[in-house]
Formats: C-alpha cells, structure tokens, sequence
C-alpha cells in the first residue's frame, strides 16, 4: 500500500505531522468534513471573482497538505528526501470544463491512478503511477516524459516537477480511481534543458536521393514504434531530424510536409493533429543547433 506524508493547515510549517494512506487520502477528498467544504466553498467563490491573494491565503492557511511523491525526514526540501513513493502529481489550472477533462484524461490515460477537481473547481489534479526513483533528476526525467504529452492540453502547470511541492486538501465527491494502474515508464527532457549553448558547426553535405531515403526510413521506424504516449517519442525522433536538417541532408519543408502527414495517418497521434504537429516543429528547430552526421 501507498502511503506518504501530510502536513498542517499552515504552507509555512513545513515539517510533517505523520503518514497516510493513498486509500485515506481518496476518501478524504471524496468526503471532508463539513468546515473543509466551507473553505473549498469560499475558493471557488474567490475564484470566480478572480480574487487571488484570497484564494492563496484561503488555501494556504485552512487546508492540509500533502507530499506524495517523496518521504521526507524533517523539512521539505530535496535534501532530505528519504525515498520516492511512486506517485507524479499533474496540475492543470484555469479550464472552464474542469468536470468534463477530468474524466478525459482519467480514461485517456490508463497510468493516472485517480484525478480530481482542485479547489477552485476550474482546474484538475492527477495521480499517476510511475516507477520508484531514486534521485530527483530521475523524477523529472518521467516528470517530463508524461509533460511533453500533457503540455497539449489547456491550462497544464509544469509546477509539478518539483517532487515536494505541497498538493492541498481538495473536495469532490466524484473523484475519479482505479485500483490498478498501469506504469508510466517513459523518460523525457524538458525543451530547455536540451543544451544549445554548444553549437557544432553544420558540415557541407550535397542532397541526394539516398540520403533523403535514409532519412525517411528513420523517421517511418520511429512512427511505427509510437503505440502510445506520443510526445516524449515525438519529440526524440524529431530532435535527430532537426540535426540532419541542420547538415543539409534533407530540406526542411519536405521533412516537416512528410511528418505532418505521418501524424495525420498514425493511429494514435491522429486524436491530437494540431498539437503534434507543433510539437514536430519546435523539436525540429531545437534539433537544427545540434548537426548529425548520418
């Protein structure tokens, strides 16, 4: 069983009172009691009324919060991290159909262990089972494996790459869960780490009809391997490509018309033509500041 840290009603008292269950933790949000609804209440009318420091001081001050990716051993920081749970929280805020995405993304997404609506009821929260880590890199490296999917949808907050970030007390009593969830288990970088600052100097590579073949075949062996989860492996390939365009192996029109279409065809990446195909393009870009040699 699950089970991770909470902590008192106040953002600034950072040390845990104790342990729950994951079990305990979905009931709790399913069922609160009566002056926790009142609280949810006045957020969500704070929310409405666009009342910001409102809605921060409500939350900060009258909820409970929760760590529950990580067992701490004193106060909450990434130093005393005692172990990881298994868990990745995902947050999106500010979405007019919150009720109608959440149960999108719950059936969607088979790994997502429950998903809820926040607080203010315009936004969402997720759990989703991923396996246990031991370092904080190798947690945003899944971190930013399932971002580079999510990153398609409205209102999604990438906050959540920090493992010990405090997840507050909500209330819905619709609140989405399975019991058995599948694993996560696909790593990705964030767009900004990938290092630009050292730049290769493109080689000076005349076109010709076999280099474009090569390239072609790369990128239809990097389709057929998408089953699910596409960005992350979107992203990957369309970063080498981004390289051999840089050194002048293929024309960058024709690679980018030949991708779109890939992605129109492909039976999963079709549910999110737009979204893929931009994601296509900033990769390609970034990848033209790193030239390969094929």
């Amino acid at each position: 069983m699950i089970n991770f840290q909470y902590y008192p009603a106040n953002v600034k008292s950072n040390k845990p009172l104790g342990l729950v269950s994951l079990d305990y933790f979905i009931k709790s949000t399913q069922n609160p009691k009566a002056n926790i609804i009142e609280t949810f209440n006045k957020i969500a009318e704070a929310e409405r009324s666009d009342d910001k420091e409102l809605k921060a001081n409500l939350k900060q001050n009258n909820l409970f919060y929760f760590t529950p990716c990580v067992i701490i051993d004193g106060f909450r920081r990434y130093s005393n991290i005692v172990k990881f749970t298994g868990l990745l929280v995902l947050d999106f805020d500010h979405i007019d159909n919150a009720e109608e995405f959440k149960e999108y993304v719950f059936k969607e997404y088979r790994c997502i262990i429950a998903s809820w609506l926040s607080p203010s009821k315009k936004g969402i929260k997720a759990l989703v089972n991923i396996p246990i880590v031991n370092t904080t890199d190798e947690f945003k490296e899944y971190y930013f494996g399932i971002a580079t999917e999510m990153q398609q949808y409205k209102g999604f907050d990438e906050s959540g790459q920090n493992s010990v970030l405090p997840l507050f007390q909500s209330y819905d009593s619709k609140l989405l869960y399975r019991e058995f969830a599948s694993t996560f288990n696909i790593k990705g970088i964030k767009v900004n780490d990938f290092d630009t600052t050292v730049s290769t100097k493109p080689i000076n590579i005349e076109p010709n009809d076999d280099y474009e073949k090569r390239i072609y075949k790369i990128i239809d062996s990097g389709f057929d391997n998408i089953k699910d989860n596409g960005h992350p492996q979107l992203r990957s390939l369309c970063l080498s490509i981004g390289g051999y365009v840089a050194n002048n192996y293929i024309g960058e029109y024709d690679v980018c018309s030949y991708i779109d279409s890939k992605i129109e065809l492909h039976s999963y990446l079709c549910k999110g033509i737009n979204g893929y195909q931009k994601t296509a393009r900033q990769m390609i870009e970034v990848g033209k500041s790193k030239p390969l040699e094929l």
